[in-house]
């Protein structure tokens, strides 16, 4: 099987998983992940992942015992790689991995949709080929979000067309970039009053997406945490 290359730099979780799949553990920090693993033979069969705690509340497990590591980039993907436990005490874990025998998983998370209420603005509505600047730019609500697109509410101020294509600026996400996208449906009650829109981003940078990404799993991770504390409350 071929070698995956995955800079380090972009590695933004690892999840620890038994063979067949179950969650060990989650890791977001105080880890290091191999420099350009998998950039030849002779290295990709030797790199460990180091897991350090200071607070020594680490799991123990069973030195030797077959795992399998989940690396997530920021692009949204999600390589796995079979390895072994190397060291595991409360403080310090370290993962054996055979490196070329990767495996890039089927794109799950990249698609995956997060329904969260977002302020966002749109600057500019294009339709066909005219182009209208809005100043000052209308607010609207994304109700959910994913990498792929979002769903607007209504703006009483406007209505949306189908194939409309509109200038989108997502403060929460970031303050300096706009997103481009394209109005693929209008979503309306029995009654034909307008809920919102279905959107798709169809010219994303690499950069965006990145943004995107590390947004959407960051409303993950907090709605998990949440969703933990309610249950022990």
């Amino acid at each position: 099987m071929p070698i995956r290359m995955i800079d380090k730099d972009k590695v933004v979780k690892l999840d620890l998983c038994t063979l067949k799949g179950a969650i060990l553990l989650t890791v977001t920090k105080n880890y290091t992940f191999p420099f350009k693993i998998g950039e030849d033979e002779e290295t990709a069969e030797s790199q460990s992942v180091i897991v350090k705690d200071k607070s020594g509340r680490l799991p123990v497990f069973a030195r030797n015992a077959p795992i399998r590591l989940i690396a997530h980039t920021k692009s949204g993907d999600r390589i796995s790689y079979p390895g072994r436990i190397e060291l595991s005490m409360e403080s310090q874990l370290n993962v054996y991995l055979r490196t070329n025998a990767s495996e890039v998983m089927e794109d799950r998370r990249r698609f995956y949709k997060v329904a969260e209420k977002i302020p966002c603005n749109i600057t500019v509505i294009t339709r066909g080929e005219k182009a209208t600047a809005l100043n000052p730019p209308l607010e609207f609500i994304i109700l959910d979000i994913n990498i792929g697109g979002i769903f607007i509410e209504h703006n009483k101020q406007v209505e949306l067309k189908q194939e409309d294509t509109i200038t989108v600026e997502i403060p929460e996400v970031c303050k300096e970039t706009a997103f481009i996208s394209k109005v693929l449906r209008v979503v309306t009650t029995p009654d034909g009053v307008i809920k919102g829109y279905g959107c798709q981003f169809p010219y994303l940078s690499t950069g965006q997406e990145e943004l995107l990404s590390g947004f959407i799993n960051k409303l993950q991770l907090e709605r998990r945490k949440l969703e933990r504390a309610e249950a022990v409350m």
